[in-house]
């Protein structure tokens, strides 16, 4: 996915439940909670974390939404 089409993803599905792949390939089952201009602020990985992370969009290689 384009830089563009993942911040489209992103903020189509904020309070959504999401799946991002990194570019280290790992793949995270997240809360969208915010997306600003450089980045995505979401629920810990899997929803187990009560913290809250933020992503950088070029950390992002695919997004894709998720059923609970």
């Amino acid at each position: 996915m384009g830089r563009d089409e993942i911040i489209n993803v992103l903020r189509a599905n904020e309070g959504r439940w999401v799946s991002i792949t990194l570019d280290d390939g790992s793949v995270h089952s997240v809360t969208v909670d915010a997306v600003d201009e450089e980045g995505v602020l979401h629920s810990g990985p899997d929803g187990v974390n009560s913290r809250t992370f933020w992503t950088r969009f070029e950390s992002i290689v695919y997004v894709e939404l998720r059923q609970r």
